[in-house]
């Protein structure tokens, strides 16, 4: 559970700001990465489905060991440095790729090698970002995170944006224009308070995280249901849409920008929303009725309706996703232990990342065997049977947030040290 302590530290009000400031332009470099990546692979350089899928896989998977150590170095170290470092090395793949784009030479393993920097440059960083958030905020972590997700999917909005203008623009402009936004995103960090471990002194241990998730059941569970819900969902999100908006509607990069800001407004409004209601009291039950609700999401989509109903069902998809992937967050936050927390986060994170290169795999053979459509039916399934198991079994419907008995913490209150 979180830590209050009335000898914590204080926290500036300042801390919060500038910590955002730093995550939203992390997230709209990172936004236009991910997009960038799949429209270079599936339309400017016409790799079939399951070419694509493989190379999404082989993206995510050095990152899967990476993310684990950084766990490990987020929890010994100085927060605030480790972040700077990382922004300045973001800012190398995106300039070389764009040489490369200039002298005429990109190719299917130049975009792999792209990504695959990216990819572990930011598995080392994320788990001391959201480890952080816990340690810069003055309210409860549930208002937090949501803030944090409004807030930094706002910037995603803006980096798709931009790469929605790639035949405008260019790719070596967008990518030296991206080098500069990770530049830059170093700055606010550098406006944070000095954030040292919590437990220095503790000996070196991988698997800490991993042995807390197992002792902690709800933690166990909802990282568990949340991998198997991304394995078909998230996948399908990644893999199956661009092959939709090329093939089933035959729409080009405008298109496929105005499909992902069509998902990503849909997250946004949902999280406004959940700010409201927030703190939740039972978070539970929302994440397993959500599951329900996604699979007839899934099912408007997969009877091919026309364009602009395609548009309506990727908001809705976008919102349901939205509290569902806030609320996962929230609960791991709120119930992880403060000197760990770190490395808790890097298995959630690194259920995440092994969800990509699986579902990659499966659904862009699935793709390449039948349609694009048909890789939607497995994510119905799924959504179906992580309800039927998750109210009885889980605890998740059960589950109280103790966000929800706590009081807001005040500029005199004590402040979390976790």
């Amino acid at each position: 559970m979180p830590d209050v302590t009335p000898d914590a530290p204080f926290v500036p009000r300042s801390a919060l700001p500038w910590y955002l400031t730093s995550s939203s332009l992390w997230i709209a470099g990172m936004s236009l990465q991910g997009f960038l990546i799949t429209w270079l692979l599936v339309e400017v350089l016409e790799a079939p489905a399951d070419q694509v899928g493989f190379g999404r896989a082989l993206i995510e998977l050095p990152a899967l060991a990476i993310i684990l150590i950084g766990g490990v170095l987020a929890d010994r170290t100085n927060g605030r440095t480790l972040l700077i470092r990382m922004h300045l090395l973001m800012v190398l793949p995106g300039l070389v790729l764009a040489w490369v784009s200039s002298a005429g030479q990109l190719r299917f393993w130049i975009v792999i090698g792209f990504g695959l920097a990216v990819s572990a440059l930011q598995a080392m960083s994320d788990p001391a970002r959201q480890a952080m958030l816990s340690r810069v905020t003055r309210t409860d972590i549930q208002r937090t995170v949501t803030i944090t997700t409004i807030v930094a999917s706002l910037a995603g909005l803006g980096g798709v944006w931009v790469g929605g203008k790639l035949d405008v623009i260019g790719l070596a402009p967008i990518l030296v224009l991206q080098a500069l936004v990770f530049a830059v995103g170093a700055l606010p960090i550098r406006r944070l308070p000095e954030l040292p471990a919590i437990d220095p002194g503790r000996s070196i241990d991988l698997l800490a995280g991993i042995r807390s998730i197992a002792g902690t059941p709800l933690i166990r569970n909802i990282i568990g249901l949340n991998l198997l819900s991304s394995l078909f969902n998230a996948g399908a999100y990644i893999i199956a849409i661009p092959f939709i908006v090329r093939e089933v509607y035959q729409g080009d990069v405008g298109m496929f920008s105005t499909v992902l800001i069509a998902f990503t407004s849909g997250s946004i409004g949902s999280n406004v929303i959940l700010l409201y209601f927030m703190p939740l009291k039972h978070p539970g039950r929302l994440f397993l009725v959500m599951q329900v609700t996604r699979a007839v999401i899934l099912g408007v989509l997969l009877v091919k309706p026309s364009v602009w109903l395609f548009y309506g069902a990727m908001f809705a998809w976008g919102f349901n996703m939205g509290i569902t992937t806030t609320l996962v967050r929230t609960t791991v936050q709120e119930l992880a232990a403060p000197a760990v927390r770190a490395q808790v986060l890097s298995v959630f994170i690194f259920s995440f990342m092994v969800a990509a290169p699986i579902s990659s795999i499966l659904l862009g053979q699935l793709i390449a065997w039948a349609d694009p459509l048909t890789a939607l039916l497995p994510g119905i399934v799924i959504s179906l049977l992580i309800f039927s198991w998750g109210v009885p079994f889980s605890g998740l419907w059960q589950y109280a947030a103790t966000a929800a008995t706590k009081p807001i913490l005040r500029r005199d209150a004590a402040i979390s040290q976790g």
